[in-house]
This record gives C-alpha cells, structure tokens and sequence, in this order.
C-alpha cells in the first residue's frame, strides 16, 4: 500500500505542471475583418506559429469593420480587434473604456501602397464631391473612419452633412449596389476595389489619404487594457504568432493568394493581382505602428468636429507587446 500510495503521488506530482499549463492558456477573442490577410494565414497554417495552442487560444470574430468591432470591444464582447480612428475615440472617451493599441495591421498610401479608394461609375457624370450632391454613398459600416472621410471630404467641397446620404453595406456587396445604381458612390477595401475595377466602368473620386493631407498608418490592432494587465504575456505570444503569420505569407505569397482566394472564394486571378503587393495595403514585417501617422486622422475627425476632443494618439500606443 505505501509503494502503491508513493507512486500515485509521484504519478500526481508529474501531472500537475500539464494541469497548471492547461489553466494558464488563455482564450483570446480577436475581432478581425477581411483585410487582415495574416489573420486568416493564423487560421489556416496553425503549424508555422510557435504558442498557439499552448500559451493561448484564439476565438476568431469577424466585423465590418472598424465601427462595428470597437463597439463589442466596448461592451467586453472581445478582447482585441482591429481598431481605426474614429472608433478609438468613441472607445476611449464615450464608452471610456481604456484601450490599448498594440501593433500595425494595416497602412493606407504609405510607400505608394493601396489607399482606400471612393469610386464612382465612369458613365456616371460625377467628376467631383461636389458632384455627390442629392446622391447615396455606401460605406461599410455607419459610424467607421470610412464614413467620417467621405463627410470630411464632401464639406471641403462645401457640402452640408444632409447633402448625402450615407447607407451602410456589407463590403463584398457594395461594388454591386453601385452598379445597381442604389448608391451612387462607395468606398472599397481591398479585395473589392480590385474585383471591382477589373470590370470596368468605374473611377476614382478620392482617397483617404486626400482627406488626412497624408498617408496613414489607418488599421491598428488594439486590446481592452483590463485583459492586456490580465494575460500580458499570452498577448505577447499572440503578437509574436501574428508576425510569423506576417512574414510566412511574404515569403509564400503564392501559397498564401491561394489560402486567401479559396476562403473568400474570389477568382485566384484578382487576388494574386494585388494581395501583398503594392496594390495591397501595407503590412509591417515587424509589426511596429507610428503615431506620426495615425495623428493626421485625428486631427482632420477634431478639425471637422466629428470628436470631441483631440488627444496625443502616442500615449495610447505600447510596443512593448512586439518581439525584442
């Protein structure tokens, strides 16, 4: 009985470190977007990342964008999701809800890269904003930085808010609610801008950097303060994977437009056409954001008076959540 009772509590002891280990795994319920291809490169190649599975879990939630993802980070419905500026604000000073942003996901006009594009139909007789007078313009969600750059840009063409009608629709369908003629004007993600003009007939109105007076450094990866001081390091480990995620489609971009067309069932030809080149957005292989150019954002949303408050965008940046 003794030798059975030592070996039952030397077989207890060995266990314990793999019942601790599977304690400390954290859940993390990520809100992402279609954009953010190394999002869906995490689901679908878990073999290349290193504390999947072991440090953490991942509960993937997919938005609209922005406008729609901040809100459910608000209520404690996720724990991190990509995060514009706009949505920030509303985050930080309506819900007052303290926030972190974490890491780059996603850059707009940098380096020549894409820039989220309004379009028109060329046959349309709109060659300006000011021509958006008495129309409907489609944004992906009612109250995203999308939405606060077309108004932008219709009041520096002397617009009034109410001269518009701004709809919201889901970003895969926009292109066809343009060409339907239920908007007459849409703002277009990638892959939609490249679908969409692959077929001709349309033009571009503006740019979102056209209404910031610079690129920007517009997708951001932010995290509920509360669960970054909870699990600090399952979020480094999180961030870590994302950027092998990163780096592996880089260096296997055809694997990788493959993954990308299949998911989202988009003919190979217009995906291999711009994901990760420069008709993409830019993606940082290490992952670090600059206020320098989020700031421009923020400065035209307060100058427009569509946030109350301006604010220094770096104190609400932490990079020590990146790989030394």
């Amino acid at each position: 009985m003794k030798k059975l009772s030592v070996a039952l509590i030397l077989a207890m002891a060995s266990l314990a470190p793999a019942i601790a280990h599977a304690q400390d795994k954290v859940t993390i319920r990520v809100g992402t977007h279609i954009s953010i291809a190394a999002h869906l490169i995490m689901q679908k190649k878990p073999e290349i990342l290193k504390n999947l599975g072991k440090t953490y879990d991942i509960q993937w939630v997919r938005f609209s964008g922005g406008g729609d993802a901040a809100p459910a980070l608000a209520a404690g419905k996720i724990d991190g999701c990509l995060g514009t500026p706009f949505p920030l604000t509303n985050v930080l000073f309506r819900s007052r809800v303290p926030v972190t942003i974490v890491h780059q996901l996603l850059s707009f006009g940098v380096d020549g890269y894409y820039d989220d594009t309004t379009v028109v139909k060329a046959d349309s007789g709109i060659n300006s904003v000011a021509d958006l007078k008495g129309k409907v313009a489609g944004v992906n969600a009612i109250g995203s930085t999308s939405e606060q750059n077309l108004r932008i840009m219709a009041r520096k063409a002397g617009l009034k808010d109410d001269d518009i009608t701004v709809v919201e629709g889901r970003p895969p369908f926009l292109p066809q609610m343009l060409h339907d003629n239920k908007v007459q004007a849409v703002t277009l993600f990638q892959p939609f801008y490249k679908k969409a003009t692959s077929g001709g007939n349309i033009k571009t109105l503006f740019r979102s950097s056209d209404a910031y007076g610079s690129p920007t450094d517009y997708v951001f990866m932010m995290f509920a303060d509360s669960f970054l001081k909870a699990h600090p390091q399952a979020v480094r480990d999180y961030v870590a994977d994302y950027l092998l995620a990163v780096n592996w489609a880089l260096d296997n971009r055809a694997e990788a437009v493959s993954i990308y067309a299949t998911q989202y069932k988009l003919p190979l030809e217009v995906v291999d056409g711009y994901l990760l080149t420069k008709e993409d957005y830019l993606v940082r292989r290490d992952g670090k954001v600059s206020a320098k150019l989020i700031q421009p954002a923020l400065d035209a949303l307060y100058a427009n008076k569509f946030i109350d408050q301006n604010f220094d965008v770096n104190k609400y940046i932490d990079a020590s959540y990146l790989p030394k």
